[in-house]
């Protein structure tokens, strides 16, 4: 495996703490019952139950048949699944609402790190490791050591469901940039020879705008990466300059995705299946081309399968059962159909997928290119849940309030 460095603690507890003593203080609706939740024990339903799956991540793209599965082959524990979708920052809002109210109608919450940070900021999720492992899988038998480094980041209150190892590369129409930048110095000359054709995404609702802004501290020297309040002085400043020559970032990948399509834009950050499915689906050409920086960091991600405090012993019970199921390689060998490369379980592989997903990654997976890739560089965890936080605050102060400046 591409070597890779441990994941680092967690932090801005000290924010997270003052949040909820002025929550205490002010005797939050809610608050009680909240506690009492972190306490319920999985009981099973004596007749099926409906459920909730609230996406803030994109996930159900691939991981919504899974679940589809599970409820065909489980009438006895749930009479209806009801799937609900939401930008990442609006998720937490969405169960601290339901919690306050003192009635948690969603089950399971899907989310990459950055909607794990902002729930256990606010200590909105139930402890699935060690508390629950008896009716859990042994990730030892599931993880290798790269998942495995993803899935600590949980502290044990969510599974990771979605694996890959993401990015950052530079998309770019080999007709109109024939010379792509494969270092931080030569993308900022680009840059400024080019000014407002090269943008990221917001990080805060972006895997390639955050994979990017990650990969920096790795590319540039500075003295912590996992530290972007003290160990970031060569990336803000960077960042700072590239600034000048970006006109806009936009607010979700979507957007970046559609404006680097339009022609709008003409080198952009992506991830592995942004560039998959862009293509597949004739968002971009399909003769766009994806580089690799000279001196790869591939900065991993994923997302996580959380059940929210609150939630019933019968709902518990399902949820658990739900998550057991998803991370079978019968189940997870299904991420393939939506463009993905790797899935969360270790032991699966892209010749197990369906004849359909095989077809795909040879039209569209670049067999020739990514295997190699993907063997290239170091493997990085992403920042950790607490860290990212920061990171998109200090983006948004720096950067982000300043476009152009």
């Amino acid at each position: 495996m591409p070597g890779s460095r441990q994941a680092h603690a967690l932090r801005g507890v000290a924010l997270a703490s003052s949040m909820l003593l002025g929550l205490a203080a002010c005797g939050a609706p809610g608050a009680q019952q909240q506690e009492e939740a972190s306490d319920v024990t999985p009981e099973k339903p004596s007749e099926p139950i409906a459920v909730t799956v609230l996406d803030g991540a994109g996930n159900l793209v691939g991981s919504q048949p899974m679940f589809d599965s599970f409820v065909e082959e489980h009438p006895d524990l749930v009479s209806d699944i009801s799937y609900e979708s939401a930008a990442a920052p609006d998720v937490m809002g969405k169960i601290r609402a339901q919690q306050t109210a003192g009635e948690v109608t969603t089950t399971i919450v899907i989310g990459g790190p950055d909607v794990l940070g902002a729930a256990q900021s606010q200590d909105a999720l139930l402890e699935l490791y060690p508390a629950h492992a008896d009716s859990l899988p042994d990730l030892d038998d599931v993880q290798d050591e790269p998942r495995a480094l993803l899935q600590e980041l949980s502290d044990g209150e969510g599974v990771v469901n979605r694996f890959d190892y993401s990015g950052p590369m530079l998309a770019s129409d080999p007709e109109t940039v024939t010379d792509v930048p494969d270092t931080p110095e030569a993308l900022l000359e680009w840059a400024e020879a080019h000014p407002g054709k090269f943008a990221y995404a917001q990080p805060d609702n972006s895997g390639p705008g955050r994979g990017f802004v990650q990969t920096l501290p790795y590319l540039l020297g500075d003295s912590d990466p996992s530290d972007p309040v003290d160990g970031w002085d060569k990336t803000w400043a960077y960042l700072d300059e590239l600034n000048q020559h970006v006109s806009s970032y936009p607010a979700s990948s979507t957007i970046m995705n559609q404006q680097f399509g339009a022609g709008q834009l003409e080198l952009v950050p992506t991830i592995v299946s942004m560039d998959i499915n862009n293509r597949r689906d004739g968002g971009w050409s399909p003769d766009t081309a994806v580089t690799l920086f000279a001196d790869q960091h591939w900065i991993e991600d994923g997302h996580f399968m959380m059940v929210p405090k609150g939630v019933s012993p019968e709902a518990l019970y399902v949820a658990l059962a739900m998550i057991s199921d998803q991370l079978t390689p019968e189940q997870q060998v299904k991420a393939y159909d939506s463009g993905a490369l790797n899935t969360a379980n270790a032991s699966t592989s892209l010749d197990q997928a369906s004849e359909q997903a095989q077809a795909d990654y040879q039209q569209w997976g670049r067999p020739d290119f990514y295997p190699a890739a993907f063997s290239e560089g170091t493997v990085e965890p992403p920042l950790a849940p607490a860290d990212l936080t920061e990171m998109f605050e200090l983006w948004q102060e720096r950067i982000g309030s300043n476009v152009g400046g």
